[in-house]
Protein backbone atom coordinates (compact mmCIF):
# COMPACT_ATOMS: atom_id res chain seq x y z
CA UNK A 1 0.00 0.00 0.00
CA UNK A 2 1.10 3.33 -1.11
CA UNK A 3 -0.09 6.62 -0.25
CA UNK A 4 1.52 9.58 -2.13
CA UNK A 5 1.14 13.01 -1.44
CA UNK A 6 0.60 15.28 -4.35
CA UNK A 7 0.28 19.08 -4.46
CA UNK A 8 -1.99 20.20 -6.82
CA UNK A 9 -0.34 20.69 -10.01
CA UNK A 10 0.61 17.19 -9.77
CA UNK A 11 -3.03 15.69 -9.31
CA UNK A 12 -4.62 13.83 -12.22
CA UNK A 13 -7.49 15.44 -12.07
CA UNK A 14 -9.35 12.89 -14.74
CA UNK A 15 -8.00 9.98 -12.72
CA UNK A 16 -8.72 12.02 -9.71
CA UNK A 17 -12.73 12.38 -10.56
CA UNK A 18 -13.23 9.00 -12.22
CA UNK A 19 -12.05 7.65 -8.28
CA UNK A 20 -15.11 10.16 -7.04
CA UNK A 21 -17.03 8.97 -9.16
CA UNK A 22 -16.80 5.36 -9.43
CA UNK A 23 -16.28 5.93 -5.50
CA UNK A 24 -19.02 3.68 -3.31
CA UNK A 25 -19.14 6.84 -1.04
CA UNK A 26 -19.04 9.21 -3.79
CA UNK A 27 -20.11 12.73 -2.94
CA UNK A 28 -20.39 15.76 -5.09
CA UNK A 29 -17.68 17.59 -2.51
CA UNK A 30 -15.17 15.47 -3.87
CA UNK A 31 -14.90 16.19 -7.41
CA UNK A 32 -12.18 18.50 -8.59
CA UNK A 33 -14.29 21.03 -9.94
CA UNK A 34 -16.23 21.63 -6.47
CA UNK A 35 -12.64 22.01 -4.88
CA UNK A 36 -11.45 24.21 -6.94
CA UNK A 37 -14.41 26.43 -6.68
CA UNK A 38 -14.89 26.31 -2.37
CA UNK A 39 -11.32 25.30 -1.42
CA UNK A 40 -9.31 27.96 -0.95
CA UNK A 41 -5.91 25.43 -2.11
CA UNK A 42 -6.31 21.98 -2.23
CA UNK A 43 -3.72 19.03 -2.75
CA UNK A 44 -4.31 15.36 -2.44
CA UNK A 45 -3.75 11.67 -1.24
CA UNK A 46 -3.85 8.92 -3.60
CA UNK A 47 -3.50 5.43 -3.04
CA UNK A 48 -1.60 3.80 -5.43
CA UNK A 49 -2.70 4.79 -8.95
CA UNK A 50 -6.22 6.61 -7.71
CA UNK A 51 -7.48 3.37 -6.00
CA UNK A 52 -8.51 5.88 -3.21
CA UNK A 53 -8.25 9.46 -2.87
CA UNK A 54 -8.47 12.08 -0.15
CA UNK A 55 -8.60 16.31 -0.83
CA UNK A 56 -6.72 18.25 1.49
CA UNK A 57 -8.05 21.44 1.83
CA UNK A 58 -5.95 24.15 3.60
CA UNK A 59 -4.83 27.66 3.69
CA UNK A 60 -1.95 29.90 5.25
CA UNK A 61 -1.74 32.43 8.09
CA UNK A 62 1.68 33.73 8.90
CA UNK A 63 3.70 31.50 7.12
CA UNK A 64 1.90 28.37 8.17
CA UNK A 65 -0.18 25.90 6.19
CA UNK A 66 -3.29 24.10 7.99
CA UNK A 67 -5.96 22.38 7.24
CA UNK A 68 -9.66 23.51 7.38
CA UNK A 69 -12.94 22.57 5.96
CA UNK A 70 -14.22 25.22 3.26
CA UNK A 71 -17.60 26.25 3.18
CA UNK A 72 -20.69 24.31 1.77
CA UNK A 73 -18.27 21.48 2.07
CA UNK A 74 -19.69 19.27 4.35
CA UNK A 75 -17.65 16.28 4.09
CA UNK A 76 -14.53 15.06 2.75
CA UNK A 77 -12.03 12.43 3.81
CA UNK A 78 -11.08 8.93 1.36
CA UNK A 79 -13.00 8.35 -1.69
CA UNK A 80 -12.95 4.60 -2.67
CA UNK A 81 -14.55 2.13 -4.94
CA UNK A 82 -14.59 -0.34 -1.39
CA UNK A 83 -14.94 0.07 1.87
CA UNK A 84 -11.77 0.74 3.39
CA UNK A 85 -10.84 -0.56 6.66
CA UNK A 86 -10.17 1.32 10.03
CA UNK A 87 -6.23 0.76 9.72
CA UNK A 88 -6.51 2.04 6.13
CA UNK A 89 -8.36 5.05 7.27
CA UNK A 90 -5.72 5.64 9.82
CA UNK A 91 -3.01 5.53 7.38
CA UNK A 92 -4.28 8.84 5.33
CA UNK A 93 -5.11 10.65 8.25
CA UNK A 94 -1.11 9.69 9.80
CA UNK A 95 -0.31 10.91 6.23
CA UNK A 96 -2.05 14.22 6.34
CA UNK A 97 -0.85 14.87 9.48
CA UNK A 98 3.00 14.55 8.16
CA UNK A 99 2.05 17.11 5.31
CA UNK A 100 -0.12 19.75 7.79
CA UNK A 101 0.80 20.30 11.62
CA UNK A 102 -2.66 21.81 12.41
CA UNK A 103 -5.99 20.40 10.70
CA UNK A 104 -10.03 20.72 11.89
CA UNK A 105 -11.36 18.91 8.82
CA UNK A 106 -14.33 16.21 8.27
CA UNK A 107 -13.92 13.03 7.21
CA UNK A 108 -17.33 11.10 5.79
CA UNK A 109 -19.83 8.98 6.49
CA UNK A 110 -18.14 5.90 5.10
CA UNK A 111 -14.71 6.48 6.38
CA UNK A 112 -14.26 3.91 9.97
CA UNK A 113 -12.01 5.67 12.34
CA UNK A 114 -10.34 4.39 15.23
CA UNK A 115 -7.56 4.13 17.76
CA UNK A 116 -6.03 7.46 16.81
CA UNK A 117 -3.28 8.58 18.22
CA UNK A 118 -4.18 10.84 21.19
CA UNK A 119 -2.98 14.01 20.33
CA UNK A 120 -6.13 13.24 17.59
CA UNK A 121 -9.61 14.34 18.55
CA UNK A 122 -12.48 13.18 16.35
CA UNK A 123 -16.08 13.52 17.21
CA UNK A 124 -19.00 12.51 15.01
CA UNK A 125 -21.23 14.98 13.16
CA UNK A 126 -24.79 14.79 12.47
CA UNK A 127 -26.36 13.80 9.08
CA UNK A 128 -29.50 12.63 8.25
CA UNK A 129 -30.53 10.96 4.54
CA UNK A 130 -34.03 10.11 3.43
CA UNK A 131 -34.22 7.75 0.56
CA UNK A 132 -36.85 8.80 -1.93
CA UNK A 133 -38.75 5.57 -2.43
CA UNK A 134 -42.51 6.10 -3.04
CA UNK A 135 -44.16 9.01 -1.97
CA UNK A 136 -46.79 7.58 -0.31
CA UNK A 137 -44.48 5.29 1.99
CA UNK A 138 -41.99 7.80 2.70
CA UNK A 139 -45.17 10.75 3.40
CA UNK A 140 -46.97 8.08 5.60
CA UNK A 141 -43.45 7.94 8.13
CA UNK A 142 -43.42 11.48 8.82
CA UNK A 143 -44.00 12.04 12.49
CA UNK A 144 -47.29 12.69 12.94
CA UNK A 145 -46.98 16.17 14.51
CA UNK A 146 -45.24 16.84 10.78
CA UNK A 147 -48.43 15.07 8.99
CA UNK A 148 -50.76 17.03 11.29
CA UNK A 149 -49.19 20.36 9.91
CA UNK A 150 -48.92 19.77 6.25
CA UNK A 151 -53.14 19.30 6.39
CA UNK A 152 -53.45 22.59 8.55
CA UNK A 153 -51.67 24.51 6.36
CA UNK A 154 -53.78 22.99 3.04
CA UNK A 155 -55.81 26.81 4.04
CA UNK A 156 -53.14 28.84 2.98
CA UNK A 157 -53.23 27.86 -0.38
CA UNK A 158 -49.12 28.12 -1.18
CA UNK A 159 -47.42 27.63 -3.73
CA UNK A 160 -44.64 25.34 -5.08
CA UNK A 161 -42.29 26.68 -8.13
CA UNK A 162 -39.32 25.42 -9.88
CA UNK A 163 -36.71 28.39 -10.85
CA UNK A 164 -33.93 28.95 -13.10
CA UNK A 165 -32.87 32.03 -9.80
CA UNK A 166 -30.31 30.08 -7.64
CA UNK A 167 -28.87 32.96 -7.15
CA UNK A 168 -32.09 34.79 -6.16
CA UNK A 169 -32.68 32.39 -3.21
CA UNK A 170 -28.34 32.74 -1.97
CA UNK A 171 -28.97 36.18 -1.43
CA UNK A 172 -31.92 35.73 0.19
CA UNK A 173 -29.99 33.18 2.55
CA UNK A 174 -26.86 35.77 3.02
CA UNK A 175 -29.78 38.72 3.97
CA UNK A 176 -31.69 35.94 6.22
CA UNK A 177 -28.65 34.57 8.09
CA UNK A 178 -25.44 36.05 7.03
CA UNK A 179 -25.00 38.22 10.32
CA UNK A 180 -25.33 34.89 12.04
CA UNK A 181 -23.32 32.77 10.07
CA UNK A 182 -19.93 35.14 10.23
CA UNK A 183 -17.83 32.04 8.88
CA UNK A 184 -19.08 32.27 5.86
CA UNK A 185 -17.86 35.38 3.72
CA UNK A 186 -18.69 37.09 0.47
CA UNK A 187 -16.09 34.74 -1.35
CA UNK A 188 -17.54 31.63 -0.34
CA UNK A 189 -20.96 32.91 -1.59
CA UNK A 190 -19.50 33.97 -4.75
CA UNK A 191 -17.49 30.72 -5.63
CA UNK A 192 -21.19 28.64 -4.28
CA UNK A 193 -22.95 30.55 -6.98
CA UNK A 194 -19.84 29.23 -9.31
CA UNK A 195 -20.52 25.81 -8.71
CA UNK A 196 -24.48 26.60 -9.07
CA UNK A 197 -23.71 28.36 -12.31
CA UNK A 198 -21.68 24.97 -14.01
CA UNK A 199 -24.11 22.64 -12.29
CA UNK A 200 -27.00 24.49 -13.86
CA UNK A 201 -25.65 23.98 -17.50
CA UNK A 202 -25.48 20.19 -16.68
CA UNK A 203 -29.21 20.27 -15.35
CA UNK A 204 -27.73 19.50 -11.92
CA UNK A 205 -29.22 22.02 -9.91
CA UNK A 206 -33.12 22.25 -8.68
CA UNK A 207 -33.86 25.60 -7.17
CA UNK A 208 -37.38 25.72 -5.65
CA UNK A 209 -39.50 28.47 -4.10
CA UNK A 210 -42.75 28.53 -2.03
CA UNK A 211 -45.11 31.74 -2.19
CA UNK A 212 -48.53 32.90 -0.84
CA UNK A 213 -51.19 34.08 -2.74
CA UNK A 214 -49.97 37.10 -3.49
CA UNK A 215 -46.26 35.91 -4.66
CA UNK A 216 -44.27 36.53 -1.72
CA UNK A 217 -41.66 34.17 -0.92
CA UNK A 218 -42.33 32.45 1.74
CA UNK A 219 -39.32 29.55 1.54
CA UNK A 220 -37.35 28.21 -1.15
CA UNK A 221 -33.88 25.76 -1.11
CA UNK A 222 -31.29 25.06 -3.83
CA UNK A 223 -30.77 21.61 -3.98
CA UNK A 224 -27.14 20.52 -5.83
CA UNK A 225 -27.63 16.87 -7.87
CA UNK A 226 -25.06 14.09 -8.27
CA UNK A 227 -27.19 11.47 -9.76
CA UNK A 228 -27.60 9.47 -6.74
CA UNK A 229 -27.93 12.22 -3.97
CA UNK A 230 -29.86 15.49 -4.06
CA UNK A 231 -27.71 17.87 -1.61
CA UNK A 232 -29.78 20.16 0.81
CA UNK A 233 -27.03 22.75 0.84
CA UNK A 234 -29.00 25.81 1.06
CA UNK A 235 -32.48 26.85 2.51
CA UNK A 236 -34.44 29.28 4.18
CA UNK A 237 -37.32 31.12 5.27
CA UNK A 238 -38.84 34.30 5.29
CA UNK A 239 -40.56 36.04 8.48
CA UNK A 240 -43.83 35.66 6.74
CA UNK A 241 -42.94 32.13 5.63
CA UNK A 242 -42.99 31.24 9.67
CA UNK A 243 -46.12 32.25 10.25
CA UNK A 244 -47.44 29.90 7.00
CA UNK A 245 -44.86 26.92 8.32
CA UNK A 246 -43.69 27.31 4.69
CA UNK A 247 -40.89 25.15 5.27
CA UNK A 248 -43.18 22.12 5.97
CA UNK A 249 -45.01 22.41 2.72
CA UNK A 250 -41.70 23.32 0.96
CA UNK A 251 -40.06 19.99 1.97
CA UNK A 252 -42.77 18.09 1.79
CA UNK A 253 -43.29 18.95 -1.86
CA UNK A 254 -39.29 18.73 -2.93
CA UNK A 255 -40.10 15.15 -1.67
CA UNK A 256 -43.08 14.58 -3.60
CA UNK A 257 -41.73 15.55 -6.65
CA UNK A 258 -38.64 13.90 -6.48
CA UNK A 259 -40.06 10.19 -5.18
CA UNK A 260 -39.58 7.14 -6.77
CA UNK A 261 -36.44 7.98 -9.19
CA UNK A 262 -34.15 6.27 -6.79
CA UNK A 263 -32.62 9.38 -5.36
CA UNK A 264 -31.18 10.02 -1.38
CA UNK A 265 -32.21 13.26 -0.35
CA UNK A 266 -28.94 14.49 1.90
CA UNK A 267 -30.71 17.01 3.95
CA UNK A 268 -27.05 18.08 5.38
CA UNK A 269 -27.24 18.13 9.03
CA UNK A 270 -27.11 19.30 11.57
CA UNK A 271 -25.44 19.75 14.71
CA UNK A 272 -27.55 22.53 15.60
CA UNK A 273 -30.37 20.96 17.93
CA UNK A 274 -33.24 22.70 16.68
CA UNK A 275 -32.39 22.11 13.11
CA UNK A 276 -32.11 18.22 13.88
CA UNK A 277 -35.14 18.31 15.93
CA UNK A 278 -36.73 19.58 12.33
CA UNK A 279 -34.92 16.82 9.87
CA UNK A 280 -35.96 14.29 12.34
CA UNK A 281 -40.12 15.02 11.48
CA UNK A 282 -39.22 13.18 8.09
CA UNK A 283 -38.40 10.09 9.84
CA UNK A 284 -34.65 10.29 7.92
CA UNK A 285 -31.52 8.08 8.75
CA UNK A 286 -29.08 8.65 10.44
CA UNK A 287 -25.66 8.98 8.54
CA UNK A 288 -22.90 10.40 10.69
CA UNK A 289 -19.15 11.30 9.93
CA UNK A 290 -15.91 11.84 11.46
CA UNK A 291 -14.47 15.40 12.24
CA UNK A 292 -11.17 15.31 13.42
CA UNK A 293 -8.66 18.04 14.86
CA UNK A 294 -5.19 17.84 15.92
CA UNK A 295 -2.44 20.90 16.42
CA UNK A 296 0.56 19.49 16.12
CA UNK A 297 2.44 23.22 15.61
CA UNK A 298 5.67 24.47 17.82
CA UNK A 299 4.74 25.74 21.26
CA UNK A 300 5.39 29.49 20.38
CA UNK A 301 2.84 29.31 17.28
CA UNK A 302 0.85 27.03 19.06
CA UNK A 303 -2.36 29.44 19.83
CA UNK A 304 -2.21 30.72 16.57
CA UNK A 305 -5.51 29.51 15.50
CA UNK A 306 -7.18 29.95 19.15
Amino acid sequence: MKISYLPYKEIDKEKWDNCIANAANRLIYGFSFYLDAMAANWDGLVLNDYEAVMPLTWRQKLGIKYLYQPAFVQQGGIFSNSQLSGEVTNSFVAEASKQFSFAEIALNHANIVMDLPPQIIQHQRNNYILQLENYNIVSQNYEHGFRKSLRRIEKFNMRYQSSEDYSFVIELFKELYGKRLTSFSSSDYKNFKSVCALLQKQDKIITRIAFDSEQSVLAAMVLLSDGNRLYNLLSCITEIGKKFVANDFLYDKAIEEFSGKDLILDLEGSDVKGIADYYKKLSPVSQPYPFIKYNGLHPIVKLFKK
